[in-house]
């Protein structure tokens, strides 16, 4: 069997949803496809239908046997461990019975021809950049066995990233589809993968909106959502700047010619106006002539029914010609592409300049416990300013590093940029962050600083989104704004493209980034919004315009904010002030 994709007119819609797709058709044939398109227009639904995980109501889709696919959301549990990315787990506790003493029979059914299995995964893992196979000795069994039975919640995100692609990429598929695989990749392990891809013995498909990605595309197939809000599906030869280019043709020439109809619409307009002035000064004339009696009466009469009914065949050729018109521009303005805007804007009380958010020391080793602010620290900080009790706290950056300060103390609307390679403890800081004024927050993995101070008024949107997904959209953000009028927060959600029926929607059956927007809509429309904003890889499964939206919205924020991310090309273009960089030998290190 070929290996490619073959769409064949399939129409799909989701259960009590008007249609999704109708007719649609396409072969992904290229060795790197990428697929675009807004949240909400069925990206990661075609990625099921191309796995038969749903079906489609009409039409055909051909694939081969062998699909590697990695989903958006990993679905993993914090109870898994590494092995069970591999499916090695029963062959790894066999292996470890043999050892204890347990000779049983089915014990070597189990095991079979695999029993390097451990150091072959081991090779492969390191082979792809997973660190913690790099720094494992590969000479110590129980080390290796130690790493492979290893809980994937002591994982950093962009290592479970990397440890699943490695896993798929070692199941020798036939197709691989891919459905953001550079969320949470750090650029080392970004340009890993994209060696990887650029070797590929079959073709992928790869739902993605990193632009470094795209631009190593050999296609790129776009889903764009018509005014009814079905989905159409077109392929561009080409890499993102190529598609990029010839979308831009295209409005351009759409838009030429909606102007071009208006302009035809206007000429024939002002035809059909001049033509019944003509037509009603015509007939002034003919009324006085006929009260000059200058002709006999029949043939005045003769000339008066004749002069009508050229007089009406004129009208009606006009106005058929202004119809026509008129039905162009119409046509031409179907063609242009309605492209919706999030317009939320994040309105509340500016930070002031001196106003304390943030209070951070490092941690030495092995003294971590996690510091609550009791009583006594919270009265001594109640205004929040920073004043003549922190001076002492005042980093100097020559004795130990801009990247890893001893100290660091964020104030008023400034924004802290957390950075560091995949493992080095971002998101296990920025937790702890979150966490601070919770007296029962533990963290699994000591954080590199201690949170002395942390301001109250804080919102944190985590690198995986928890949201009940059997509650409406509209139930979560009741929960979570109380106070608020369904009204106000219908013309709210609104403004994140919820509208109408769709605020009923489960959680559960939006996608990615319309999860995200869910989640936003649950902390910024409180009430006084948050003075610190905690964003953990934001754009992971945002869709390009949403992305720019969050940077427009973002530059608005008067609140401090604290970020981690990957993408460069985001963090480019949002304002950032400080950055506190993370090596993979921080965590929990002492004080140089």
């Amino acid at each position: 069997m070929p290996h490619h994709i073959t769409l064949d007119h399939i129409s799909y819609a989701h259960p009590g949803e008007p249609p999704l797709f109708t007719d649609l058709s396409a072969v992904f044939s290229a060795p790197l496809t990428g697929l675009i398109g807004d949240n909400g227009t069925g990206k990661t639904t075609l990625f099921r239908l191309i796995l038969g995980e749903i079906k489609p109501s009409h039409g055909t889709i051909s694939a081969p046997p062998r699909i590697a696919y990695l989903p958006q959301d990993l679905g993993l549990s914090e109870h898994q461990h590494l092995a069970d990315i591999f499916g090695i787990t029963k062959i790894l506790r066999a292996l470890d019975a043999l050892e204890s003493g347990d000779y049983s029979p089915n014990l070597y059914d189990t095991i079979g021809d695999a029993w390097d299995i451990e150091e072959r995964t081991l090779a492969t893992l390191a082979e792809y950049g997973f660190d913690p196979a790099r720094t494992t000795d590969a000479a110590d069994p129980h080390a290796i066995r130690d790493l492979l039975m290893r809980p994937l919640s002591t994982f950093s995100g962009g290592q479970t990233v990397t440890a699943a692609l490695t896993a798929l990429l070692r199941s020798n598929p036939e197709f691989i589809l891919l459905d953001e695989p550079t969320n949470n990749l750090d650029s080392a392990a970004k340009n890993r993968l994209f060696a990887t891809l650029e070797t590929l013995a079959c073709p992928a498909l790869i739902i993605s909106h990193d632009r470094d990605l795209l631009a190593r595309m050999n296609a790129i197939a776009e889903l764009h959502a018509d005014r009814e809000g079905r989905a159409h599906l077109r392929i561009y030869e080409g890499n993102y700047d190529t598609y990029r280019a010839a979308r831009k043709a295209e409005e351009s020439a759409a838009h030429r010619r909606v102007s071009e109809a208006k302009n035809e619409a206007r000429k024939a307009e002002r035809e059909r106006v001049e033509n019944q002035i003509k037509l009603d000064r015509n007939v002034r004339r003919g009324r006085d002539f006929e009260r000059s009696k200058r002709k006999p009466g029949l043939a005045m009469g003769l000339d008066k029914n004749s002069s009508e009914r050229s007089a009406g065949k004129l009208r009606a050729a006009h106005e058929s010609m202004v119809a026509d018109a008129r039905a162009a521009v119409s046509e031409a303005q179907e063609n242009l592409r309605v492209q919706e805007r999030i317009y939320l804007e994040l309105a509340q009380n500016a930070l002031p300049a001196g106003r304390k958010v943030l209070e951070l020391r490092r941690a030495k080793k092995g003294s971590y416990t996690p510091v609550h602010q009791n009583p006594e620290f919270k009265s001594v900080y109640t205004q929040n300013i920073v004043s003549r009790e922190t001076q002492s706290y005042e980093v100097d950056y020559s004795s130990c590093g801009q990247d890893f300060p001893e100290a660091l103390i964020l104030t008023g609307p400034e924004h802290l940029r957390i950075m560091g390679a995949n493992g080095s403890g971002k998101t296990v800081l920025l937790n702890a962050i979150a966490h601070a004024n919770d007296p029962d927050y533990r963290s699994p993995v000591p954080p590199a600083y201690r949170v002395l101070y942390r301001l109250g008024n804080a919102a944190y949107l985590p690198q995986r989104i928890t949201l009940d997904p059997e509650r409406t959209l509209l139930e979560t953000v009741q929960r979570a704004n109380p106070g608020a009028s369904e009204q106000h927060l219908r013309d709210q959600l609104a403004r994140l493209l919820f509208r109408r029926e769709s605020v009923h929607q489960r959680i559960g059956e939006l996608s990615g980034g319309e999860r995200f927007r869910a989640a936003l809509a649950t902390v910024l429309l409180t009430d006084p919004v948050p003075q610190l904003l905690l964003l953990d890889e934001p754009t992971n499964n945002l869709d390009i315009s949403s992305v720019d939206w969050l940077v427009q919205a973002l530059d608005a924020y008067t609140g401090a904010l604290i970020i981690v991310s990957h993408d460069e090309d985001f963090c480019e273009h949002i304002r950032i002030d400080r950055t506190l960089n993370l090596s993979a030998k921080t965590l929990g290190e002492a004080p140089c």
